[in-house]
């Protein structure tokens, strides 16, 4: 009788061809998911808030992206006007001034009397049109905000009538690289709370205040302008919110790259091996 031979033959059992492929295509799967990832994590969108009044300068203009100017030029002078409130402008008397402060009291330069304050609380910013014996029908008074970046922006904000003079009327227009998406013909006796001073309440038609694209270095520009022959102040309060959506670096596409194609080389060395 022959011995049994105990001794057992074993055979590796090899994965079949369709488990591979579907460990490629996992790998494959992988490989994609991290791109996206690490891809969106570069996308990173950032929110950036600017106020015309919380961010004014007595100092700077341009001022960051604000700048106070007449027709595209900053001013370049600030001094002391004829009430003691200091501001942009080049006239003593306060025409053609962009300023952040008070409201005019008692005798005007001309011997008149400055008329009560229809809306001006101290710190607003308030724009007086030129008049038009200054140059009121070609120079006009404007605010810009220019974009450190591409994006998207939101705007809020209103105009009114700062003080009520007899005669003395402004028109306005705020406009978002070159065109124009809301305006007003009158600001004559508006306060601040009433529905006609609000940008909302003045957008030109298929316009909006929000979701508008922008470009690095694209201008939006708020602008009065004397509809009579004596211009007036203008108060306002404008706030653009930034969303901006940066480009993803060079660095961040490589390592998303490597990192995928070395977890997809694992997989398929784990499969080799078996």
């Amino acid at each position: 009788m022959k011995p049994q031979n105990t001794t057992s033959s074993h055979t590796p059992v090899r994965r079949p061809k369709s488990s591979r492929r579907r460990r490629a295509r996992t790998a494959v799967l992988i490989l994609a998911a991290t791109l996206l990832v690490l891809s969106a994590s570069a996308l990173r969108a950032d929110l950036f808030t600017y106020g015309l009044v919380n961010d004014w300068s007595d100092s700077q203009n341009p001022n960051g992206p604000w700048s106070y100017n007449q027709n595209n030029t900053p001013i370049s002078v600030f001094q002391t006007f004829w009430w003691g409130q200091p501001g942009w402008g080049y006239s003593s008397i306060g025409d053609g001034c962009i300023i952040r402060g008070s409201a005019p009291t008692g005798p005007d330069p001309f011997g008149g009397t400055v008329p009560p304050a229809n809306d001006w609380q101290p710190g607003d910013v308030m724009m007086h049109a030129l008049s038009l014996p200054y140059g009121g029908d070609s120079t006009f008074v404007n605010v810009t905000w220019t974009s450190p970046a591409g994006g998207t922006i939101n705007i809020d904000g209103r105009a009114w009538d700062g003080l009520i003079e007899s005669g003395r009327d402004v028109a306005w227009s705020l406009i978002v690289g070159g065109q124009t998406i809301a305006q007003r013909s009158s600001v004559f006796g508006l306060s601040r709370t009433d529905t006609g001073a609000q940008f909302a309440s003045n957008l030109l038609p298929s316009q909006s205040l929000t979701g508008i694209p922008v470009s690095q270095g694209e201008i939006v520009e708020f602008m009065v302008q004397t509809d009579t022959y004596y211009g007036e102040f203008v108060g306002v309060q404008e706030n653009i919110t930034l969303n901006t959506v940066p480009e993803p670096s060079g660095a961040s596409i490589l390592l998303a790259g490597y990192a995928a194609f070395f977890a997809w080389r694992r997989t398929l060395r784990s499969d080799n091996r078996r």
